[in-house]
């Protein structure tokens, strides 16, 4: 056609290009469309959309935003499919104002946008943690009479969960059974999640039987949500068998869905189970503070201190992140063994390394650990600028200096126990457990 001094009109240009993007030939599409805008060739919304729509299927969201930016400088109407096309590949690509304003341009056209196109906006400033706007788009969405889909409930109750604004989240729900909207396992894992934050624990296990019932049950994460609220009521009977629900339906096992199946049996005192739990764990790394703790809380228990100080050793060879609970746990281990060489390391390690320097816990364990000596005042100070030494870490102390038969210091730590407003309580309980366990002296 050139050739022939023939220049090639919109039809036969937008023909090459709908043809490129029919072949997958993108590279040669933009190219060619590049050409073609050179030579001022005004192409019609449909190849515009042909175009668009290829792009998107191939995730190559930043040319659909340019075509739509050179359509809108060619002042090249768009329809309801552009505005469709084009506020999905602005989501996707991370440009959510572009896509709100572009909505908002919709709409002002008279294109009325579909429920979609609301959802994928209102699940994207969800994670943005942008709520005001997501709430402010949802009402607009239902302004116009258009019920939402369970994706749009589902990201609407994830948000309502995460700011605690629990009496939404039901409302919400309730709102979908009113227009018979479908809950998927999405959503009935975060009423799970609800109720049990409500301490609503049969409300949970009604709505799981329910998922059940409606075979909605095949993610982990619903067991281990149900699980979860069991264990938080103190029921960890009822959260082994959901555990044994999850494995009957052949659900493989993940890391987290171990160290639930470990808290049930350190609950249960399961010690052979708990075992061979921790070892699956294992196998997937090193387990974290939180199952370090349960099992080292599971031997101390036992009396098993032989098994809780080789799992302290391997605790602090893998450089586990020690958090304050599994440093109680630990501390209670060496207090009970008189270890008190250890418990000066591990407080040094942690006032100087971790992330507890400015524990309470810590600090009172770091001041009583100068009693006696000409530190211990300044170190008092330090503790009572920020409140009341800890409870525990006093009667931690206090039995470790015992078992040391180190009088000065235990009599330096007995005096500040004594000084708190349940020091009193804490001793009688030192006393009648002391008796209880034979030591007398």
């Amino acid at each position: 056609m050139l050739d022939a001094g023939c220049e090639p009109d919109e039809i036969a240009c937008g023909t090459m290009l709908c043809t490129y993007a029919r072949w997958g030939r993108h590279k040669a599409m933009l190219s060619f469309y590049s050409a073609i805008q050179e030579r001022g060739v005004v192409l019609p919304v449909a190849v515009y959309n042909f175009m668009l729509s290829s792009l998107q299927k191939k995730s190559l969201h930043r040319d659909v935003v340019q075509i739509f930016k050179d359509m809108t400088d060619k002042s090249v109407a768009p329809n309801h499919f552009t505005f469709t096309v084009v506020i999905c590949s602005m989501v996707k690509d991370g440009l959510l104002e572009e896509g709100l304003g572009t909505l908002y341009r919709m709409k002002s056209l008279g294109f009325a946008p579909e429920e979609i196109t609301y959802s994928r906006l209102i699940s994207s400033y969800v994670k943005e943690g942008k709520q005001e706007i997501a709430l402010r788009i949802y009402e607009d969405m239902r302004s116009c009479g258009i019920a939402p889909s369970n994706f749009t409930c589902a990201s609407l109750l994830n948000l309502y969960y995460k700011n605690g604004d629990y009496t939404k989240a039901l409302s919400l729900f309730s709102e979908m059974e009113r227009y018979k909207i479908g809950a998927d396992e999405v959503i009935y894992g975060l009423l799970i999640r609800i109720y049990g934050k409500l301490g609503l624990y049969e409300d949970a296990e009604r709505t799981f039987e329910e998922a059940e019932r409606l075979g909605h049950l095949s993610d982990e994460k619903t067991y281990t949500t149900m699980a979860q609220v069991h264990l938080n009521a103190g029921n960890f009977v009822k959260a082994l068998k959901t555990m044994e629900l999850m494995r009957s339906q052949n659900i493989l096992f993940s890391r987290f869905a171990y160290t639930i199946l470990l808290r049930c049996y350190m609950m249960k005192a399961d010690l052979g189970f708990a075992e061979q739990t921790f070892l699956c764990l294992s196998k997937t790394g090193f387990p974290d503070s939180v199952s370090c703790n349960d099992m080292l809380k599971l031997y101390i228990r036992e009396g098993l201190f032989d098994k809780a100080k080789n799992l302290i050793f391997q605790i602090r060879k893998e450089n586990v992140v020690v958090d304050e609970e599994l440093c109680r746990t630990m501390m209670k281990m060496y207090s009970k063994e008189g270890m008190l060489v250890e418990v000066e390391q591990l407080t040094q390690e942690l006032r100087e390394n971790g992330s507890l320097k400015n524990s309470n816990f810590i600090q009172t364990v770091s001041m009583l650990l100068h009693a006696g000596d000409g530190k211990f005042e300044r170190e008092k100070y330090t503790v009572l600028a920020t409140g009341l030494p800890d409870g525990n870490a006093l009667e931690l102390m206090l039995t470790l200096y015992l078992e040391n038969d180190n009088s000065i210091r235990a009599g330096c730590t007995l005096n500040v126990l004594l000084e708190t407003p349940d020091g009193l309580s804490v001793a009688n309980q030192l006393i009648s457990k002391f008796i209880r366990e034979g030591k007398l002296s």
